[in-house]
């Protein structure tokens, strides 16, 4: 940890920041994002985030990370199990501008969307807050829906 010393503007006081700089080991990083993400890019990137975090980022990086990395396994599991069936129930909750929008890129092109595979998976009662809250530690979760409930009417945290 080191200090640094910056002014926002000429003449005013000069102002103390402590900033969170350090290198982490590998051990370290993945007792902070224990739930991991497939793809080692990402969580090199998850990594370097953390390594550059200010104090009053880290907590919520790390709880991010952790849900993040749950969220994506969860929308892997309906990966390339899109039924015609599902395909026309998802369309038919949607509201009719975006279902529009998803009838002309057909089933081929909706297959990716995040918002069908958490529909395929909850119609065969796999719900995405269970399969996240069986990933992440109790006291995690805990913080993880005292920021959504801290968050101002734009979903940003206050």
């Amino acid at each position: 940890m080191y200090i640094a010393n910056f002014s926002l503007k000429p003449g005013f006081q000069k102002i103390k920041v402590a900033l969170k700089r350090f290198i982490m080991t590998q051990e370290e990083f993945d007792r902070l994002i224990y739930v991991i993400h497939p793809k080692e890019s990402i969580r090199a990137n998850q990594k370097a985030r953390l390594e550059k975090c200010v104090d009053d980022e880290f907590e919520f990086n790390r709880l991010f990370f952790n849900f993040g990395n749950a969220a994506y396994r969860y929308s892997g599991l309906a990966s390339g199990s899109v039924t015609r069936e599902d395909y026309e129930d998802w369309l038919e909750g949607l509201p009719e501008n975006i279902a529009k929008s998803f009838r002309k890129k057909g089933i081929e092109g909706s297959q990716n969307s995040l918002a069908l595979r958490r529909h395929i998976l909850e119609r065969r009662d796999v719900g995405m807050d269970e399969f996240v809250a069986r990933l992440l530690k109790p006291e995690d979760l805990a913080k993880w829906k005292q920021y959504g409930e801290e968050s101002n009417d734009d979903g940003r945290a206050v």
